[in-house]
């Protein structure tokens, strides 16, 4: 099971970069843009890998904070990446 996990979380790691790379790619945006949604998915996924062993570990407590804390923080950095740098970018650009 916990092969799975990491396996999974490897795949979500790489779609996600690969992903963010084409669109950094296709649509003109300043040059910080891309590091800041890196900083923020590896925050999210670095707080799910935290919370997964955790549970697995039995220290239910420890995951919670986990996701509170590490993913709640790349949450709100990509978010806010998204809707100041990227979404006028992508409005500009369609224009």
């Amino acid at each position: 099971m916990e092969s799975l996990q990491w396996f999974s979380l490897g795949v979500f790691v790489m779609l996600c970069l690969n992903v963010m790379v084409y669109v950094g790619m296709t649509i003109k945006m300043k040059w910080y843009t891309i590091p800041l949604l890196i900083w923020g998915v590896v925050w999210m996924f670095f707080g799910i890998a935290w919370a997964g062993s955790s549970f697995i570990e039995g220290y239910p407590q420890s995951g919670s904070m986990a996701l509170v804390f590490f993913t709640g923080f790349g949450l709100i950095c990509t978010v806010v990446t998204w809707q100041r740098l990227v979404k006028p970018s992508l409005e500009s650009n369609s224009n």
